[in-house]
C-alpha cells in the first residue's frame, strides 16, 4: 500500500532521499480522537535505503468535515474550534512545540488532509509536571498571526448549548453554576488571552523523555483566556495543578486573572460534562461534582 506511505514522508522518515517501500502494513487505531479525525492507523513496515533495509513505524492521521451535531454548521469556519482543518495545517506550519517541556509528536509531512507522525510511547505524564510546562510554554509563545487560529473554545460551545436540567439527577448546584454562564464568560473577556492546545487532558499527555512532554492531537489550537488549558487538565485528573501552572507562567501574568480563567472554565465545563454523562446514563467519576463546585469562582 505505497500510497498510504508517500516517498517524501519516507524521506523524511529514515534522513535520506534513496528510500523505497519494501512492505507495508496498516492497524486502526481505536479511541477517543477529535471531531474532524477521519480514521487514524498505525503504518509499519520495511524500506530500502541504497543497500540496505530499515524497518519502520509511524502514525497516519486523516481528516474529514465534521458532518453532525450541533457544530457540523461551523466545520469550514477557520476561527470556530471545529474547523476541520487545523490539525493538519498547524502541523504544516511548524508553530507547534518541539521541546523541551512541551511538544508536539514529530511530522513526517502534511499531504492533502493526512498527516504522518512519529509514533510516541510512554507512561501517563504526571499532571503536576503537565501544569508546570504547559505554563512556561503559554507564558513564552506569543498568539501566531494565523487565520486559521481557533477563538475563545468555550465561549463557542456555550453559544449552541441549552441544558435541561429537569431531566438529570445532577447535584442542584451544578445546573446553578451553569445558569450563572453569561456572568462567568462576561468575566472572562477581562482575562488575558494566550495560545491555547484546547484539550490539554491526561489523555493527550504522554512522558517521552526526562525532559519533555507530548501532547497529542492539536484540532483546536487556537487562543483563549490563561488558564483555560489548565481546566481540561484538572477534570481529567482531578487533581488541582494550579500552583504548579502558576510556577510555569513564573509571574507572566496576574494570577487572579489566571484564577478566573482556570475556574470559570473548570466550572463550566464540567458542568456541561456532568450533564453530559448523566443525560447518556453513565455513572460520574467519584467526586467529580465535588471537585467542580470546589474550584467554581464565587458569585461576585
Amino acid at each position: 500500500m505505497e500510497d498510504r506511505v508517500p516517498g517524501q514522508v519516507l524521506a523524511a522518515l529514515v534522513g535520506r532521499a534513496d528510500v523505497s517501500l519494501l512492505s507495508c502494513r496498516s492497524e486502526t487505531i481505536v479511541g477517543s480522537s477529535g471531531a474532524a479525525t477521519g480514521a487514524v492507523s498505525r503504518v509499519s513496515g520495511m524500506v530500502r535505503c541504497g543497500s540496505g533495509e530499515l524497518p519502520f513505524r509511524l502514525v497516519r492521521k486523516e481528516f474529514r468535515p465534521v458532518a453532525g451535531g450541533r457544530h457540523a454548521a461551523h466545520a469550514g469556519d477557520a476561527r470556530h474550534w471545529a474547523y476541520w482543518r487545523r490539525e493538519p495545517l498547524a502541523y504544516a506550519s511548524g508553530l507547534l512545540p518541539t521541546g523541551p517541556g512541551l511538544a508536539a509528536p514529530r511530522c513526517y509531512g502534511v499531504v492533502d488532509d493526512v498527516v504522518y507522525l512519529a509514533d510516541v510511547e510512554g507512561a501517563a505524564e504526571s499532571p503536576r509536571l503537565a501544569a508546570r510546562r504547559l505554563g512556561a510554554w503559554q507564558a513564552a509563545v506569543p498568539i501566531p498571526d494565523v487565520p486559521w487560529l481557533a477563538g475563545h473554545q468555550l465561549a463557542q460551545r456555550m453559544a449552541v448549548s441549552d441544558l435541561d436540567w429537569s431531566v438529570v439527577d445532577a447535584d442542584p448546584r451544578i445546573a446553578r453554576v451553569w445558569r450563572r454562564r453569561g456572568e462567568l464568560l462576561d468575566g472572562l473577556t477581562r482575562v488575558p488571552p494566550v495560545l491555547t492546545h484546547g484539550d490539554f487532558s491526561a489523555g493527550n499527555l504522554i512522558r517521552s523523555a526526562e525532559t519533555t512532554t507530548v501532547v497529542l492531537d492539536w484540532a483546536t489550537l487556537g487562543a483563549g483566556p490563561v488558564g483555560a488549558d489548565l481546566a481540561s487538565l484538572a477534570l481529567s485528573t482531578g487533581a488541582d495543578p494550579l500552583e504548579d501552572y502558576l510556577a510555569g507562567l513564573d509571574g507572566r501574568f496576574d494570577e487572579t486573572d489566571v484564577a478566573t480563567g482556570y475556574r470559570t472554565t473548570l466550572a463550566l465545563t464540567g458542568a456541561g460534562r456532568v450533564h453530559w454523562m448523566l443525560s447518556r446514563g453513565m455513572r460520574l467519576p467519584d467526586g467529580y461534582e465535588d471537585f467542580i463546585l470546589a474550584q467554581a469562582p464565587p458569585r461576585s
